[in-house]
């Protein structure tokens, strides 16, 4: 027997087992989104192995540090000091 595509044991199973404690780096803290108190409850890595998607991600990475690089001279060409990232 099935409940919209899950079996009656595996229904049981997610209701009465206990939910194991989050063992990740942020599991008590309390951040600020959207105006609001929220707490994480779990963290999802994703990972792909689709060339596209990687050099995509590969290309926005390489972006990302020329920017920094640059708002870095920029910023000692207009004399202000700041701290490299």
């Amino acid at each position: 027997t099935t409940i919209t595509g899950i079996s009656l044991r595996t229904r049981l199973t997610q209701i009465l087992a206990p939910t194991p404690t989050p063992t990740h780096d942020e599991a008590d803290r309390v951040f600020v989104y959207r105006g609001q108190e929220v707490r994480v409850r779990e963290k999802v890595r994703v990972e792909s192995q689709d060339p596209s998607l990687m050099a995509v991600g590969a290309k926005l990475s390489a972006v990302g540090h020329a920017v920094e690089g640059w708002r870095f001279k920029l910023g000692i060409v207009m004399g202000e000091e700041m701290e490299a990232e």
